[in-house]
């Protein structure tokens, strides 16, 4: 049977993973792989996975408790291999980058930050400042709305000057609290924010980073606010797409 591998840490880790179960509707339990210096925290994987919120919990509360107790490598949902050897194999075979990627990481967490705005605040504040699109929304206004071509301008108009917005206060956002991480990596787009980023902060500069996100909050425009995710296990950071 194929194997649902959790994370990979070193074979020193103390795993309390007494009780945690597995992903899959009859909850298998967790076995250790281990090659060398490293061990997966893996299960056997379940016929037909998706991406249900119960795995989904299931997924992330191995993670955490392993996390929890010491540094790991955390695998995102869905990760699989064929069998115990291969999952040996890429132990061996990866040991050396596994390895890195663990010191790199320890004794730092994941703080991730994301932006939204409050759209009527945000869309008053654009007519306000933009002379032109003030008086463009003036004159639909009292023509009982125009034509769908004026309409349709005005909103791509509205939806430039948004974006353009959206750019600045996302490099305002990475810009304040960057200094005080090791490394920074942008996520996936979310509808209704301006930004996600997550940024791998160490235990001894989690006060500066507290710091300045409470300062970046006080400099932003009272349409836009940020919110604070963490400590999460370093998901972001355990490819190569960091930016810093």
């Amino acid at each position: 049977m194929s194997n649902y591998v959790y994370c990979v840490t070193r074979a020193s880790h103390p795993l309390p993973l007494e009780g945690a179960v597995g992903v899959g509707e009859h909850a298998p339990a967790l076995r250790l792989v281990r090659e060398q210096d490293l061990v997966a925290v893996v299960s056997d994987a379940p016929e037909n996975l998706r991406a249900k919120r119960r795995d989904l919990v299931k997924h992330d509360a191995v993670i955490g408790r392993a996390y929890a107790a010491g540094t790991v490598l955390p695998m995102r949902f869905g990760m699989i291999a064929p069998d115990d050897e291969a999952v040996r194999t890429e132990l061996r075979s990866g040991a050396r980058r596994y390895g890195e990627l663990l010191s790199r990481i320890d004794g730092h967490v994941e703080l991730n930050v994301k932006g939204v705005y409050a759209e009527e605040a945000l869309l008053r504040d654009v007519l306000l400042q933009n002379d032109q699109l003030r008086v463009r929304n003036q004159a639909l206004r009292a023509a009982g709305g125009g034509g769908h071509q004026d309409r349709v301008a005005f909103g791509e108009q509205v939806a430039a000057t948004v974006a353009e917005r959206s750019a600045r206060d996302a490099g305002q956002v990475i810009a304040r609290l960057q200094p005080h991480a090791a490394q920074v990596r942008r996520g996936p787009p979310v509808d209704g924010c301006f930004v996600n980023v997550s940024f791998l902060v160490a235990s001894g500069a989690r006060p500066d980073f507290d710091g300045a996100l409470s300062r970046l909050r006080r400099e932003l425009p009272g349409y836009a606010s940020v919110g604070l995710y963490g400590p999460l296990p370093p998901y972001s950071f355990v490819g190569n797409e960091a930016e810093k």
